[in-house]
Parts: C-alpha cells; sequence; structure tokens
C-alpha cells in the first residue's frame, strides 16, 4: 500500500516555514521578484525572457507569488513587466491588481519598460496606480536604462512620478553595460534629478544560482556614487550571500529563485 501523500497546500505551508526561519537575519533586506508575462508568474533564467515558464506548485495569476514571498516574511516586491520590457504592450490590468494587493507598510517596485515618451493611455493608467495604492505603503516606479532611449526619459518620468518614488536601474548582460550612454552619466543625471535609489542587475546571472554578480564595474558605482542607496540581485542563494553584499554597500536585495516553492525545498540552514 502506498503511501498518502502530503497535500500540496500543507508542503507549501511547511517551506514557506522553513524558509522564514533560514533568512530570517536579513528578511528586511529582501524584495522578492515577481516575473510577469501575459498575467502569470513565471521563473527568470538568464534573461531569455521568452523562455521563462509558470512556477510549479502556485496558481497562475499575477498575485499568487505575491502571497508566496509574503508567507515568508517578505515586505517588499519588485515587479517586471515583461511585456512591457520585451514591446508587446503593458500588462496594465495586471500590474493595477498588484498594486491594490499591496498592504499598509509594503513596496512595490515596478519595471514596465519606460522607453520615450509617455503616452496619454500610460500617462491615465500612472495617476490610476499612483491612486490605488493603499495609505503607508509605497510604489516606487523603474526607470531601467536597458529600454530606456536616452537620459530624458528620467525627465518624462518626473512630469508624473516624485522623484522620491522614481528608481534608476543600471542594466548589464554578461557584464556589458545595456542602455544609451554610460553607467557613470545615468547615475550623475539621476542624482542631479533628485532620483537616490538605484539597481545595479546583470541579467545573465538572474535564475543561475551561481552567486551574486558583482565586478569592478558594480564596486565602482557603489564606491563612486555614496549618495545613492544601492540594490542589487541575480544569483543570490543564501544569508552568506547577502551578508558579503551588505559589507560590499548595498542595502537591499533581489531575490526569486531561491525563494520559489520548487527550488527552494533545496535551501537548509546549513548552506545559508
Amino acid at each position: 500500500m502506498s503511501t498518502p501523500r502530503t497535500p500540496l497546500s500543507q508542503r507549501l505551508t511547511s517551506l514557506s516555514q522553513q524558509l522564514h526561519e533560514q533568512w530570517k537575519p536579513v528578511l528586511d533586506r529582501l524584495i522578492g521578484v515577481i516575473d510577469l508575462k501575459d498575467g502569470v508568474a513565471v521563473h527568470g533564467i538568464a534573461g531569455n525572457r521568452s523562455q521563462y515558464q509558470p512556477i510549479a506548485g502556485l496558481s497562475a495569476d499575477e498575485c499568487s507569488l505575491l502571497h508566496w514571498y509574503r508567507s515568508i516574511g517578505i515586505r517588499r516586491f519588485y515587479v517586471a513587466d515583461l511585456n512591457g520590457l520585451m514591446g508587446t504592450g503593458r500588462q496594465r490590468d495586471a500590474l493595477l491588481a498588484l498594486v491594490t494587493e499591496i498592504r499598509q507598510e509594503e513596496t512595490l517596485w515596478i519595471d514596465s519598460g519606460w522607453t520615450g515618451s509617455i503616452s496619454r493611455m500610460d500617462q491615465e493608467w500612472l495617476s490610476r496606480m499612483n491612486r490605488s495604492i493603499a495609505n503607508e505603503s509605497n510604489l516606487r516606479w523603474i526607470i531601467a536604462t536597458e529600454t530606456a532611449d536616452s537620459l530624458d526619459v528620467q525627465d518624462r518620468m518626473l512630469e508624473f512620478v516624485n522623484s522620491s518614488n522614481l528608481t534608476l536601474s543600471l542594466d548589464f548582460r554578461a557584464g556589458q553595460f545595456v542602455g544609451p550612454e554610460t553607467a557613470s552619466n545615468w547615475v550623475l543625471a539621476a542624482l542631479k534629478r533628485n532620483i537616490r535609489e538605484g539597481i545595479l542587475l546583470d541579467v545573465a546571472s538572474v535564475g543561475s544560482e551561481s552567486g551574486p554578480a558583482s565586478g569592478e564595474m558594480f564596486s565602482d558605482c557603489v564606491s563612486r556614487f555614496g549618495d545613492m542607496s544601492w540594490i542589487t540581485g541575480g544569483g543570490i542563494r543564501n544569508v552568506k550571500d547577502v551578508r558579503g553584499l551588505v559589507s560590499e554597500g548595498y542595502s537591499a536585495f533581489l531575490v526569486a529563485s531561491a525563494m520559489l516553492p520548487a527550488l527552494g525545498t533545496g535551501r537548509t540552514p546549513e548552506n545559508s
């Protein structure tokens, strides 16, 4: 006679509790990443966005991964609108659903692939999104260099979003900066406009489980531009990785693979 399997809901509850205990020392520094494609949370690997697949163990909707991160104890979330980033149209309804799900004292970053001018439809949507966020919670918009057409996108976004709610993302692929101008010029332009938060991310390391991407260019940005609060991510495996990055000057960290239900089962306190 076969042994009855534990219901999925119980297995997920047990896993979320294990992950909470494992990551507890650094939970306040973690930002759970939600890669959203066609309204479904998918697992990002190495920036090959067309090949991202839905996350095993979770329902196929825009809020399922947010609920999972919250069950672990994460209260800050980053959503990448893959449709917007790939130029196939913003997922406005799905992103609005995520915004309305955010609770007091939680933060949501949104990267929706801003390029150049802001259309009237986008203006109205931005306004609705900003109105829909709960009191005492925070909605931040990302200006990503990989999709921007020029430094001027910062000024265009500032027409509709306060500088305190904008975050600059310096994007790299296998160590090479992706975007117009240079990484330094982007940071200098952001500081001039009172944008004080930046992300350093190499998409080649996303989902790799090979350890955090760093290097001379990342270290140079963190050390040269101390007026920015720096976030990084990609390849983070455990608490030890986070603590090492804190010592390098980063303030918060994007995580996904190490927290996902299908992959998180391999994480134990011993390899933290």
